[in-house]
């Protein structure tokens, strides 16, 4: 699976943070192993993973039980790609509070980037199904990425109605519909789920511009193409995300050029 897909995690974690009441680090305690933590989540949400990790840790040592800060590492271990240290600190976490949803969510997700995709769907509809987790539309947009890996848009497609039916207003639910969309052929279609994705959006996310200035090229748009790359460049924040950037650009270039060699 492209590390794209690990994009999904950082909301998930927001969302587990929140659990634990007010948490700004200037209502805490400096030095104290809650304060620490948010010091390690910002840096997370920023990109920072070697920043957040180092911080995470400290708050660990402080506090070893901590299940949020068990959480937030195991969140660094799959942008780290290290899938055995991340499926150590989630289960970690269900051991802790067996009822950490959010941890179920993210053991799907990792299991899905290791293959083993009947595990991932028993973790991932155990968080989808539970009438107790407040965030269901996370689990099912996990569910439709499992499916895409898969190539059964189908079934990827029925995880998205469902995701939307609990969140009319999630931008990754409707993001996804533009890539089976897009993998289907379905070009004008999956524009406009790509562009709803961005409406439901309160800051433009980088992604999803480039999920849109792809289709775009797709559709022949070269100039409208390059406007959005420009503009998705200038918000990425990871190396990865440049480089795929840029990747395109230079694809969407080496076809004007080759237009302009053949007049």
């Amino acid at each position: 699976m492209k590390r794209g897909y690990i994009w999904i995690v950082i909301p998930l974690l927001l969302t587990a943070c929140a659990k634990r009441g007010p948490t700004m680090p200037g209502q805490l305690k400096p030095g104290s192993a809650e304060y620490i933590l948010n010091e390690g989540v910002f840096y997370l949400n920023q990109g920072q993973i070697d920043q957040a990790r180092a911080k995470i840790q400290e708050s660990l040592k402080k506090k070893p039980n901590s299940k949020a800060a068990h959480y937030s590492m195991g969140v660094v271990y799959t942008y780290l790609r290290d899938f055995p240290a991340a499926i150590k600190h989630f289960k970690t976490v269900l051991n802790l509070d067996p009822e950490y949803w959010d941890a179920y969510n993210s053991l799907g997700l990792v299991y899905t980037e290791t293959g083993e995709f009947d595990l991932a769907r028993q973790y991932l509809l155990k968080a989808a199904t539970s009438d107790k987790y407040r965030n269901p539309e996370n689990a099912y947009v996990n569910l439709a990425m499992l499916e895409i890996k898969r190539d059964s848009y189908d079934n990827a497609l029925r995880y998205i109605d469902k995701g939307i039916e609990e969140n009319r207003s999630f931008a990754p639910l409707h993001n996804l519909r533009g890539i089976v969309l897009e993998k289907q052929g379905n070009l004008e279609d999956a524009l406009y789920h790509y562009n709803k994705a961005l409406s439901f959006l309160t800051e433009e996310d980088a992604n999803i511009l480039v999920n849109v200035a792809r289709t775009h090229h797709l559709l022949g748009q070269k100039e409208k193409a390059m406007d959005l790359l420009d503009q998705a460049l200038g918000l990425a924040k990871d190396e990865f995300t440049i480089q795929r950037i840029r990747a395109l650009i230079r694809e969407v270039e080496g076809i004007q050029e080759k237009k302009n060699a053949d007049q």
